[in-house]
């Protein structure tokens, strides 16, 4: 019997995406989003466990 685990961004530490960069308007440099989890890009915390029975 062998028992696998796999953890992803196991801390769940926030990607953010990169800054407005237009200068002059008044939301320079904010950052509104943290990813795109349809991409899978910037995924949040995955958990994956198996148990595989050798015979």
């Amino acid at each position: 019997m062998q028992f696998r685990a796999e953890f992803f961004n196991l801390s769940n530490t926030p990607q953010f995406n990169n800054p407005n960069a237009t200068v002059g308007v008044a939301g320079a440099g904010t950052i509104r989003s943290a990813g795109a989890p349809l991409t899978f890009q910037r995924t949040s915390r995955q958990i994956q466990f198996a148990l595989k029975l050798y015979f």
